[in-house]
């Protein structure tokens, strides 16, 4: 299994199979059923996929002829992890594992993603370039990716002496993070807004972490999705 970080689901109904790509929602293998002559067609589980078997089948299924048909009211209930150790362990694994999807069903090239605002039949990225190239590259643009990017440069035009183009990037910093943790924060409970920020951004930072670093081993640049959520 691996979270859904990509697209959300939302109203019942076929899924959109001429379109069907590796960021078009997929059902968790904790909660889905296939035909047996699916299966058939088009094999078992990756073994390979640590993670992310339940994305990869689904891939394999859509695109094989099949209609996948998302129903709401097929709920399940799941235990989240408790312990810190074992909640970063769980979203570094799912980072980690991600980037043998994108090599494993893609040509090498250079692929950038952006959020989509109108989040069309639970997409929540679009594709805003690809081409051809020597190397493999994935990068999605992203709130949290454009927050470390700021503070990185405010960092450095203060660490040179720059006052003014610091103050600015630092300012920049805020208001994205500000935008970023917005939906976290509630301002008649402070430490519920601590705890929520912190597990966001602890959740984020590990599903980035590992991504790069599971990338690397499939040789694969990748600066991932983060968890997102709308209300």
């Amino acid at each position: 299994m691996i979270i859904q970080i990509l697209s959300n689901l939302i109203e019942e109904g076929y899924l959109k199979r001429e379109r069907y790509s590796l960021i078009s929602p997929f059902f968790a293998g904790a909660n889905v059923a296939f035909r047996r002559e699916a299966l058939n067609q088009v094999g078992a589980y990756d073994e390979k996929c640590n993670s992310g078997e339940d994305q990869d089948i689904c891939f394999r299924i859509a695109n094989a002829g099949w209609e996948l048909y998302f129903e709401p009211k097929a709920a399940v209930r799941h235990k989240n992890r408790m312990a810190l150790r074992a909640f970063i362990r769980q979203w570094f694994n799912y980072g980690f594992h991600h980037p043998y999807l994108f090599i494993k069903h893609n040509y090498k090239g250079l692929r950038i993603y952006r959020t989509s605002s109108r989040r069309e039949e639970g997409l929540l990225y679009k594709n805003l370039f690809s081409m051809r190239f020597p190397f493999s590259i994935l990068v999605f643009l992203t709130p949290f990716l454009a927050m470390h990017l700021l503070l990185v440069l405010a960092v450095l035009f203060a660490a040179i002496g720059l006052s003014i183009p610091a103050i600015v990037f630092g300012a920049l910093t805020v208001a994205v993070a500000l935008f970023y943790f917005r939906l976290d924060m509630n301002w008649r409970s402070p430490w519920q807004t601590l705890v929520f920020v912190f597990l966001r951004y602890t959740a984020n930072l590990a599903l980035i972490a590992g991504g790069f670093l599971g990338g690397a081993k499939v040789r694969l640049l990748y600066i991932g999705a983060t968890f997102d959520y709308r209300r």
